[in-house]
């Protein structure tokens, strides 16, 4: 018999399974069906899956294929690179300027434009990084005739003609005093005269005779300095001021300093100004400097422009402005060269060396930190301390930012960061020596040369403004005028003013009106150029060259009629001469540009014989009064020739008015035998012409009529017989003012006076 014994099973049934279990374990699945990668569960791989039959959704069961990694090899990843590099090569060689990310939007006539337009903009001076170059806004494409107008300054020779004095002779060629169009010493942008000149000389070369006329030596001899005035350019440092004698001299100065100087920048405390010169505590080198050149700006505030006591007072100041003084930052030095380069050496016709102590003025208050806020961490014992010396920081920052601002924006120089995100410093809030008016135009000025900045800086980046850009930067001026107190409808504005206060409103006023003319000028020296006709160009350029002559027709009238205001005095004669100066270069240009439309003829004549009506009754007041009636003068005869057709009655009239008794203009010698080569209608790219319209000119270096400094095109008139065409040697008459005392206004400006949105007074005072 036989028995089966069967063992008991384990509590443990996972150590009981035999060998073959493990091939029954769920097989690992590579990939899942997307359905069930979505809900993250458990799949088969199977096609369709058991998940997807479970829940009846076998039509949806799929699978992606997956990514295969590829790893690049290092040959083929500089072959890419290499690539890469020929291709931006091409496309800088198409495109030099140009980054290729403002490419890649473009259709592609465009693209082929930009590389068959010849350019001076597509010809790079030096390659450009590509992050510098993506930060340059777009130029305007109208830019490129106006780029032949800003040359490359010219390194002075060792026999360059320098005078310290600045008065005997004009030799510096910034203001364009001189008739000299060559290439300038000094960088000249389009906002300046000299471009003004260059577009004139290129409609009518055969202006330049007239250019060429020997200035009045009469005039130039008055100007030389007196023995006595020699003696003391040459005399020693001065000793220190305490006798009573120099005081009853100089206190009238002063005086005429914070009347009218003062009123513009309040850069210096009064009172303590006052009570230091009084006592006569000090007699060290910072307050000698300050000391005399207050001096020398009040001796030309209190004078006429026969006096040339201020040049005293300036030697004495030159002598304390050393390299040493110059080695630590000081506030008295800053207010020192701030007033001699925003003020003094502009009136003595030195505005190169005015530019440089501006800069170094601007660059040592930044060494004092005047162009920042600070947290008021550390106090004096005395708070009104701390509110007094905050306040002077303020209006010391602000005063030379607005005398660098009204200078910059007729040169076309970039400003030089003179605004950005570093200036913090707030606008001053006290009154300045009690005296609120005096902090209202100094709060309005800052809120004007912070426009007149940007206009600048825009300009010195094109010379034509996007007009966009054109548009808002003319509407924040309007809006800067309606709002501030130099408007005639502002409150108590019918209130008798101080004399000092009158001025600078006037002379703020005239500023309002030139800036917006710098803005729209350019639009008129490009119109100049292209000779198009007035109906072919656009609705916005028409209305910027309108807009540009009708202004320059309100600032003459209102310069003519208010330079006077309560008192004349050179603090006003001084700034409508040049703001005049600068405004009838509108209606000059015009009648270049259009000699053959009456309207515009008759109102351009009319604006610069009033022009030179006003120049002459402010001769006694501004020292360049006599040279800017020249330059005015013989550009208005040189225009004559242009339309001798429609002179009429009116251009015998101021014919007889120039010429002296006894002489004749037919009488004058022989006319050149012009050939006419009709230049700008020639075949080929008038675009390509106008970039080297300045090859065939050679601009003028000097004055003699014996060496006649012009080359002229071969082919255009015979310059032998330039050679003494014109008035005599030394011919300088004046226009007689009692001729034009009744002109008639012309017909096209009498709506537009009536019209006047500025809101221009034309009453006797400003």
């Amino acid at each position: 018999m036989f028995h089966t014994f069967e063992a008991a099973k384990d509590s443990y049934p996972e150590q009981n399974e035999v060998p073959g279990a493990a091939g029954k374990r769920r097989s690992i699945i590579v990939r899942a069906c997307e359905p069930c990668r979505s809900r993250k569960i458990r799949c088969n791989g199977e096609h369709p899956c058991e998940t997807c039959q479970w829940y009846r959704k076998a039509e949806i069961c799929h699978y992606t294929e997956p990514r295969q990694r590829q790893m690049r090899s290092k040959r083929s990843v500089e072959k890419i690179s290499a690539t890469l590099q020929e291709y931006r090569a091409i496309l800088q060689k198409l495109f030099p300027s140009v980054h290729p990310d403002m490419l890649a939007g473009l259709p592609h006539e465009k693209l082929i434009e930009m590389i068959t337009k010849n350019s001076p903009l597509n010809e790079p001076l030096s390659p450009i990084p590509p992050s510098l170059d993506e930060r340059q806004p777009p130029i305007n494409p109208d830019a490129g005739s106006l780029e032949a107008l800003q040359t490359m300054p010219e390194e002075a020779g060792d026999n360059s003609e320098y005078r310290s004095g600045g008065v005997p002779g004009i030799t510096d060629d910034v203001n364009a005093l001189s008739l000299s169009i060559k290439k300038s010493s000094s960088y000249l942008g389009i906002s300046s005269v000299t471009a003004v000149l260059r577009v004139i000389v290129w409609l009518d070369p055969e202006s330049q005779s007239f250019f060429a006329k020997t200035p009045d030596r009469s005039a130039m001899a008055s100007r030389q300095r007196s023995p006595l005035q020699e003696a003391i350019e040459h005399e020693h440092k001065p000793q220190p001021k305490g006798s009573s004698s120099s005081a009853w001299d100089e206190i009238p100065l002063i005086n005429a300093y914070f009347t009218y100087v003062h009123t513009f920048v309040p850069l210096i405390d009064e009172q303590t100004f006052r009570d230091t010169y009084i006592t006569g505590s000090r007699s060290d080198d910072r307050w000698l400097l300050l000391l005399n050149t207050v001096l020398a700006m009040g001796s030309v505030a209190a004078s006429t422009s026969e006096d040339v006591g201020h040049r005293i007072y300036y030697h004495r100041a030159k002598q304390f402005l050393t390299l040493d003084c110059l080695g630590t930052a000081h506030l008295e030095v800053i207010q020192a060269l701030a007033i001699l380069g925003g003020f003094y050496l502009h009136y003595v016709q030195q505005p190169t060396l005015a530019n440089n102590l501006m800069g170094a003025s601007l660059r040592m208050a930044t060494c004092l930190g005047l162009h920042r806020e600070y947290l008021d961490g550390v106090t004096p014992a005395n708070p009104q301390d701390l509110t007094a010396s905050i306040e002077m920081r303020r209006r010391v920052w602000w005063c030379q930012f607005n005398l660098d601002a009204w200078v910059g924006s007729t040169l076309g120089r970039p400003s030089m960061g003179r605004m950005g995100p570093a200036i913090t410093a707030k606008s001053p809030q006290q009154p300045i020596g009690q005296s609120t008016p005096v902090l209202t135009l100094l709060q309005d000025n800052i809120r004007f040369c912070i426009i007149s900045t940007r206009m600048e800086d825009a300009l010195a980046v094109s010379p034509i403004i996007p007009e966009a850009e054109l548009a808002a930067l003319d509407n924040s001026f309007v809006d800067w005028y309606k709002s501030s107190s130099v408007h005639p409808n502002t409150p108590r504005s019918y209130v008798v003013e101080l004399p000092g206060i009158a001025v600078t409103k006037a002379v703020m006023r005239w500023r309002y009106l030139l800036s917006r003319i710098i803005l729209h000028r350019p639009v008129l020296l490009w119109y100049a150029m292209r000779r198009m006709q007035f109906s072919a160009l656009s609705p916005e350029k028409k209305a910027s060259i309108e807009l540009c002559r009708d202004i320059a027709y309100k600032l003459i009238n209102d310069i003519a009629s208010t330079w006077r205001g309560q008192k004349a005095c050179q603090m006003s004669g001084w700034n409508a001469t040049w703001l005049l100066y600068q405004t009838v270069m509108v209606p000059l240009l015009s009648l270049f540009s259009d000699p053959h439309d009456p309207a515009v003829v008759e109102g351009s004549r009319y604006q610069v014989e009033l022009t030179l009506i006003a120049l002459t009754e402010m001769r006694g007041w501004s020292i360049t009064c006599h040279r800017s009636f020249e330059v005015v003068s013989r550009i208005y005869e040189a225009s004559k020739r242009l339309n001798s057709d429609q002179d009429g009655a009116q251009g015998n009239q101021i014919a007889d008015a120039v010429e002296p008794a006894g002489l004749s203009l037919q009488n004058l010698g022989p006319r050149p035998n012009f050939v006419d080569t009709n230049l700008c209608n020639a075949g080929g790219n008038q675009e390509l012409f106008m970039n080297h319209m300045f090859d065939s000119l050679n601009w003028s270096p000097g004055w003699d009529d014996n060496d006649y400094p012009f080359e002229t095109p071969s082919t255009g008139w015979d310059y032998h017989a330039l050679n003494g065409w014109g008035l005599p040697q030394g011919y300088d008459s004046y226009f007689d003012a009692g001729l034009f005392t009744a002109l008639p206004l012309p017909q096209s400006f009498q709506e537009i006076d009536g019209n006047n949105e500025i809101g221009i007074s034309h009453s006797p005072g400003p």
